[in-house]
């Protein structure tokens, strides 16, 4: 069993690019959910992205498969990050990662640091600092 795996949900390229900054800090494999078959759930710790679109919902790939994969979160160590717009959508910002953090704990997950939010698109010159920061929470609970 890996250490680590990110699994992450993209539309536009923002996300994916974010999993595999954390992927890279980590150590670890960055997988696309919609690749994600079930060894992409084996390991200690899995770190859980997606973006929110529209007013709070999933990000497509997510949305279609978070109910058939949450049972693979049971027991496992699981981080979630997400994007957003906290401008835009202030009442929605990041709804959709606490919405996989929600289903992780409802699985039997133990839920490893707070959701990690970022707002690549307004607060870009942020982005780094807050990833580094939230992987050294990540690596402490490994």
């Amino acid at each position: 069993m890996d250490k680590v795996h990110v699994i992450y949900g993209s539309t536009t390229g923002m996300t994916e690019a974010v999993a595999g900054k954390i992927a890279q800090a980590l150590g670890a494999t960055a997988i696309n959910i919609n690749s994600a078959d079930a060894a992409a759930f084996d390991a200690e710790m899995l770190v859980l992205g997606s973006s929110t679109w529209g007013v709070g919902d999933l990000q497509d790939d997510w949305a279609a498969q978070l109910d058939s994969v949450k049972a693979n979160f049971a027991g496992k160590k699981v981080a979630v990050f997400g994007l957003g717009d906290s401008q835009g959508f202030a009442d929605s910002f990041c709804v959709a990662a606490d919405t996989i953090a929600n289903a992780a704990k409802e699985a039997g997950a133990t839920l490893v640091g707070e959701v990690l939010k970022l707002d690549d698109t307004n607060e870009a010159d942020q982005t780094d600092a807050k990833i580094a920061t939230w992987v050294e929470t990540l690596k402490a609970a490994l």
